[in-house]
């Protein structure tokens, strides 16, 4: 009976290290408001590493995201926790110094670095989060390849690798994307993968992802519905 509980009690202790190890983005967003960052407007965090001009520049950054978000696809309905620093030190916890979008517990979340703060990293980023609040999570598992997912949001990102005038991809380049279904496996620090995903998407009409996303939750398949 002893070695069962010590048992027991390792593979606890086990899960749950490993619960926090994987899942601290999310642990970080829906505990944000117990740490030293501060609302400084709805479901908008900073820390002390931001100026008043930076904070003032952040806000504005963010009402044109959601601007050109909205232009492109359509009214965003989700409203993501925005988690934003000018600090370096928070990507020794494997947070991205310039943007990532993750999902909570409850709620979507955009952590953005000192290269993320702007118009461009937060569009991209929140299209993330409006396709995830729309999907069912099952449906985001095993129906949203991880090329749809990166160029629906390199879509609205428009730094200058990403613009469509500057992209020259050769056709099996785009065929090889889009044998990339997980994001785990997606290089993510690759322009020329990012700049095939954006191809990829190009026939879609923009106007349809909503309507789309919709069609994926009621068991239409990827195939059928966006047709890329």
């Amino acid at each position: 009976m002893r070695i069962f509980k010590i048992l027991s009690f390792a593979c606890l202790l086990t899960f749950s290290v490993s619960f926090i190890f994987f899942k601290k983005d999310a642990i970080a967003c829906e505990m944000i408001g117990l740490t030293h960052f501060s609302e400084v407007s709805s479901n908008i965090y900073i820390d002390d590493s931001l100026d008043e001009a930076q904070k003032f520049g952040l806000i504005n950054s963010i009402a044109s995201a959601i601007d050109r978000v909205s232009s492109v696809y359509g009214n965003p309905i989700s409203s993501p926790r925005i988690i934003a620093t000018a600090e370096t030190k928070y990507s020794d916890f494997g947070f991205n110094p310039t943007g990532m979008q993750t999902s909570g517990f409850f709620r979507e979340c955009i952590f953005l670095g000192p290269k993320g703060l702007n118009t461009d990293v937060i569009a991209h980023e929140y299209v993330h989060a409006e396709v995830r609040h729309r999907t069912d999570f099952l449906v985001e598992l095993t129906q949203l390849p991880a090329w749809f997912i990166e160029g629906t949001g390199i879509k609205v990102d428009y730094r200058e690798p990403f613009l469509r005038k500057n992209i020259e991809i050769k056709k099996e380049n785009v065929t090889k994307v889009k044998s990339i279904f997980y994001l785990s496996n997606f290089p993510n620090t690759s322009v020329k993968y990012y700049q095939a995903s954006r191809v990829a998407i190009e026939p879609m009409d923009t106007k349809s992802l909503y309507l789309g996303l919709d069609r994926l939750n009621n068991g239409e398949k990827f195939e059928e519905v966006f047709g890329l």
